[in-house]
């Protein structure tokens, strides 16, 4: 298998639309199944995942208006663990 075009740096945007859309999709087919089923308890778990979207969207707004100190290096590592404590820290205030 060739592998050389492959570049390391991919677009993050292209990835996180990518999530959305499917979350997005996800999200309808669930609400309008628990709608169709008059299931109370689906119904109340599809508005908590509604939720978590919209916190999910106004953290990532909110934390691009704070500027980047070069304390750190912005590494993928980084990166990665910051994209991993942000997502637990939603799911948290979800539950909330």
């Amino acid at each position: 298998m060739e592998i050389s075009g492959i570049n390391g740096n991919i677009n993050k945007n292209t990835i996180e639309n990518a999530k959305n859309k499917a979350t997005d999709s996800d999200f309808e087919k669930s609400l309008q199944r628990a709608m169709d089923q008059k299931d109370e308890q689906q119904l109340k778990k599809v508005c908590k995942d509604f939720e978590g979207i919209l916190l999910n969207m106004m953290y990532k707004e909110m934390k691009a208006t704070v500027p980047k100190s070069g304390l750190l290096p912005n590494d993928m590592g980084n990166e990665i663990f910051e994209s991993m404590l942000d997502d637990k820290l939603l799911e948290e205030a979800s539950k909330g």
